[in-house]
């Protein structure tokens, strides 16, 4: 992504000197303007770019999260805006706000702004006022810019020329990049843990703790869920920020995945005092927040999205090559060697069709015909439980036994899922000690991506 952006930047042809200094003259002039036919202080807002090349996509981006920050903080100073000119050519991106805020607040105001947030090293903002000269950082008691690439005094660095145009432009692309690539992060961790929240919440789910009971579990309830659900947040951002960074190198990405699991399970048992709430999710919400990641530029698409899961996912299997060498057999393997069933690993390297087939659009289904979210998703997990053989039912139980339960959910559907049908499912799975556990993930996971596309 850096690379792409840096080398768009560079092919771009370059402002000549004299279409620089003219757009200068101009800015000046529309200054002198509007301070000469209006009333209150100016609040002028350009960015910060080396070189001759002053208009991308990437620097329009940073421009107007600058803007998006101004208009804050005068919404928050209840300032009214008199006049707003906003320009976007060649020369660069321009935005004149005259605003009824005294100048010295507004200029206090503009430089939280940028001091405050990543981006704001890129922002250049003027505040001025008619007759007054411009304030300046040292009048307020701040310290002169730093260096974007070295963080020595910037007018140094600029006067003698230290650093080559290249090297500046990829430190400006790398920090716009980075600002939007962690921004989105968080949207994502943010829907990844509101899914594992949600789905322990709605109830009643047969077998599975809810807000309701524990149902099969005796070592856990709805609030170890969402210990883990809550510690589980940084895992998600990283995961995302990776997809993002090496949306080219799946097996690269993988890799690292694998790495930063093993991290997050120390994590979530530490949250649950050794309580195993959310393995399965840290497995799978971590391939989709890193797929999430991936599709930041291109945005969500469903069959995009199996495609990247499958690229991620595609050596899974191999997991279970030479099991009869093998001595320690996890859960998965034991079943696949007993059985054949693939479980979560063959469900990724498919591309999740139980979620994109089966989940959400269960979920859809029932949002669009007006049910609640809580209604509609223990429609997908009855569903879910029809159609995915659950490792977790077979390894509490036998494949008979995993035969009645999808049976069970079938008969449920038909007789409309209501609550009194539901309490009595999960009663039934209870006494068996059955927990659709597999489900409960993919249901998180559908509830993701239905959170995702809206």
């Amino acid at each position: 992504m850096i690379e792409e952006h840096l080398q768009e930047i560079l092919n771009t042809p370059p402002l000549a000197l004299d279409e620089i200094l003219s757009a200068r003259e101009r800015r000046a002039d529309t200054q002198r303007q509007l301070l000469e036919e209006g009333q209150g202080t100016l609040i002028c807002l350009t960015l910060n770019i080396a070189g001759a090349v002053k208009s991308a996509p990437l620097f329009t981006k940073a421009f107007e999260e600058g803007k998006s920050r101004i208009l804050t903080q005068l919404r928050f100073e209840r300032a009214k805006i008199g006049k707003c000119i906003e320009r976007h050519e060649r020369t660069g991106d321009e935005l004149y706000l005259l605003v009824d805020l005294d100048l010295v607040t507004a200029k206090r105001r503009m430089v939280e702004i940028e001091e405050g947030f990543a981006l704001g090293r890129l922002l250049d903002i003027d505040v001025m006022a008619k007759g007054v000269p411009k304030i300046s950082r040292q009048q307020l008691g701040l310290p002169p810019r730093r260096c974007l690439v070295c963080g020595e005094m910037a007018a140094a660095c600029a006067r003698s020329r230290r650093h080559d145009i290249r090297e500046i432009l990829r430190r400006t692309v790398e920090l716009i990049d980075g600002y939007f690539i962690g921004e989105y992060a968080d949207r994502v961790a943010g829907h990844a843990c509101r899914a594992l929240l949600y789905e322990v919440h709605i109830a009643p789910k047969p077998g599975l703790v809810d807000r309701e009971n524990s149902g099969a579990h005796r070592d856990m309830d709805e609030f170890t869920f969402f210990d883990s659900a809550c510690a589980l947040h940084p895992y998600f951002r990283e995961c995302a920020k990776k997809g993002a960074l090496y949306c080219e190198e799946p097996d690269v990405l993988f890799a690292l995945l694998r790495m930063d699991g093993k991290l997050a399970e120390q994590r979530m048992l530490r949250a649950t005092g050794g309580v195993n709430t959310h393995k399965g999710a840290i497995f799978s919400m971590g391939i989709f927040c890193a797929v999430m990641g991936s599709m930041m530029e291109e945005g969500f698409g469903e069959s995009a999205f199996a495609a990247r899961c499958k690229a991620l996912c595609r050596d899974l299997l191999r997991d279970f090559e030479g099991l009869k060498q093998k001595e320690n057999l996890s859960y998965g393997e034991r079943l696949y060697r007993d059985y054949g069933i693939t479980g979560i690993r063959g469900e990724a390297a498919q591309g999740f069709p139980s979620v994109l087939q089966v989940g959400l659009p269960a979920l859809r289904e029932g949002s669009e015909a007006g049910k609640s979210l809580n209604d509609a998703a223990l429609v997908a997990l009855l569903r879910l439980i029809q159609a995915v053989q659950d490792t977790n039912i077979l390894t509490r139980s036998d494949p008979q036994t995993l035969q009645w339960a999808q049976q069970q959910a079938g008969e449920v559907l038909e007789q409309g899922a209501g609550p009194e049908q539901m309490r009595e499912l999960d009663r039934a799975f209870t006494a068996r000690n059955l927990s659709p556990g597999g489900c409960a993930d993919l249901l998180a996971l559908s509830l993701f991506l239905f959170f995702m596309g809206r």
